[in-house]
């Protein structure tokens, strides 16, 4: 049964492509006949080309296999002067070095017409679609482009039939007295220009850094002992660590500007006393880093501070002096 299923299965291929080429014959007949019959003046040049291409494509791997099955040598072929991109360039060998060549570049033409087909696919939409439906082509009013200035509605046209097609409306309307609304031809939506301009990006908060941390080891390392992450979470953290590395394997440091230099030191300051460098940057305000300085800024600050009579620290010391008195 399998061995009768095969062979009325390849009868069947044998007769579809019999009626193929019959077909094919046929059509070639006729354009060497009458070459005019095929116009492609109002086409896509950029499918023809493919066409052509993919024809002699499948002509040079064809022939190419007949030369493999010879037993012929891939190295013989005959290089044209000329390069690729003058049009005046003869035509490769028929060697099978050629034929391989010849391979090659119809492949590439091929790749490269990939992308062109993409930016044309309306278009190319477009025709298959009057091509296949010819007689709907008048009333191609739900199509964009044929809204465009058509240079023949501005000529005078018959006074009697636009009276009469105006007022074929109103008879329809009387006879039987239904009010029934223009119809208007549909008209592509445009988006109005947007007047307010991008809202910025709300900065990742640095709390969500303890969501990567795995919940299985709370007791994580850090660099100060005041949090519960390592300090290399943000971006401008890992950045400095990458520069730093950088500068250490190559023996030299990145030149940059003095108030990019200051940011450095500053945040590499920051860093070693714990802070995080998360959100975004103020060249003009002093950012909080969130370490050790900033947690003990207001103490520190109070021992750096001048002792002037204006000074709310002042005040209290004195209040104190004088309530330790007898």
């Amino acid at each position: 049964m399998d061995g009768t299923d095969e062979i009325e299965e390849m009868r069947t291929s044998l007769q579809t492509m019999t009626k193929s080429m019959t077909s094919v014959r046929q059509t070639i007949r006729q354009l060497l006949d009458d070459p005019q019959a095929l116009n492609t003046k109002d086409g896509i040049s950029l499918l023809s080309i493919k066409h052509h291409v993919l024809l002699s494509y499948l002509r040079s791997l064809a022939l190419l296999s007949t030369r493999r099955m010879l037993g012929h040598t891939l190295a013989e072929r005959e290089a044209p002067k000329l390069p690729f991109s003058n049009p005046d360039r003869d035509c490769r060998g028929s060697s099978a070095g050629d034929l391989v060549d010849a391979t090659i570049e119809g492949r590439i033409i091929l790749e490269k017409t990939r992308a062109l087909e993409g930016k044309l696919k309306y278009q190319i939409e477009k025709l298959v679609r009057l091509a296949r439906e010819p007689q709907k082509v008048q009333s191609a009013v739900n199509d964009p482009l044929a809204f465009r200035p058509n240079p023949q509605n501005l000529e005078a046209n018959n006074d009697s039939d636009s009276e009469a097609s105006d007022d074929a409306p109103n008879q329809r309307q009387s006879v039987d007295g239904i009010y029934r609304p223009p119809r208007l031809a549909p008209v592509p939506y445009t988006d109005a220009p947007k007047t307010k301009g991008r809202k910025e990006r709300v900065p990742v908060p640095t709390a969500l850094n303890h969501l990567a941390a795995d919940p299985s080891r709370p007791h994580v390392e850090t660099t100060s002992g005041l949090g519960g992450i390592p300090q290399l979470g943000s971006k401008r953290a890992a950045y400095l660590k990458r520069l730093q590395e950088f500068e250490e394997e190559n023996f030299t440091r990145v030149i940059m500007k003095k108030s990019e230099a200051k940011r450095r030191l500053r945040d590499e300051a920051d860093l070693a006393l714990g802070g995080d460098l998360g959100g975004s940057y103020n060249p003009r305000a002093r950012r909080r880093a969130g370490g050790l300085e900033d947690e003990f800024g207001d103490v520190l600050r109070s021992v750096e501070r001048k002792h002037n009579g204006n000074d709310g620290y002042e005040e209290l010391r004195k209040k104190g002096k004088k309530s330790e008195r007898p």
